[in-house]
């Protein structure tokens, strides 16, 4: 069995994450998908929107499973924003040894973006985490190859525990789509139609202040070497 895991802060979630998560997933055919929206941003020590809001805006990823041959299963997660919630610092090693429990004997995938790769040996325990998943990387930006190659060698000189999926990058943040939203714009293009039905309902991002949560780490981090 293979159980690919998506985590990220999703504040909020929007189509270049589902690009990812697609093309991520033709890589690895995994059998089932586990999208995990963080307890807290990885370096920001709080997020805009609170977690039971982008744990709800991350429904927007079961349309993948539209797609059968692709993503046949994707459940959506609030594991990390309980641990959050509940006071426990969490890291992403922790998330990944938690599937290990929840699915025993099946192969591991952490879908994350290039930007991550770059700074992965900086995570905590990372060696764990490459021991027990493979990694699967899609870039955001074009022409940066090269250097993501050479970064994946210095991590795993087998070549065997990092893979790449190729993917056309979408040119959209969260940062900037939650600027957009509070200077007035729709960013109807940006957004699933899940998402924004959440984000008009409760007025979200309508000013940069942020809903602090649990000053707890995240699933990734919670300074910038707690990964």
């Amino acid at each position: 069995m293979k159980v690919l895991l998506y985590g990220g802060t999703f504040d909020p979630p929007h189509n270049g994450h589902l690009n990812n998560l697609r093309a991520a997933a033709a890589r690895v055919q995994p059998d089932k998908v586990v999208v995990m929206p963080a307890g807290l941003s990885p370096f920001k020590q709080k997020t805009s929107a609170p977690g039971a809001l982008r744990l709800e805006m991350c429904s927007c990823f079961h349309a993948l499973e539209e797609d059968a041959d692709t993503i046949p299963q994707l459940e959506v997660s609030g594991w990390e924003i309980e641990q959050a919630a509940a006071g426990n610092r969490n890291y992403t090693v922790l998330t990944v040894e938690k599937l290990a429990r929840d699915y025993p004997g099946a192969q591991l995938y952490l879908a994350i973006g290039s930007d991550m790769l770059l700074s992965f040996d900086g995570w905590h325990r990372w060696q764990d985490i490459l021991r027990l998943a493979h990694l699967v990387v899609t870039s955001r930006h074009m022409g940066d190859d090269p250097e993501l190659h050479a970064k994946a060698l210095r991590l795993d000189p087998t070549g065997a525990r990092i893979l790449f999926a190729p993917v056309q990058a979408l040119p959209m943040a969260s940062s900037e789509i939650r600027a957009r939203l509070a200077a007035g714009e729709a960013c109807e293009a940006e957004l699933p139609q899940a998402v924004w039905e959440v984000i008009r309902r409760e007025k979200l991002y309508k000013k940069e202040v942020s809903a602090n949560e649990p000053q707890t780490g995240k699933g990734a981090c919670a300074q910038p070497l707690e990964r």
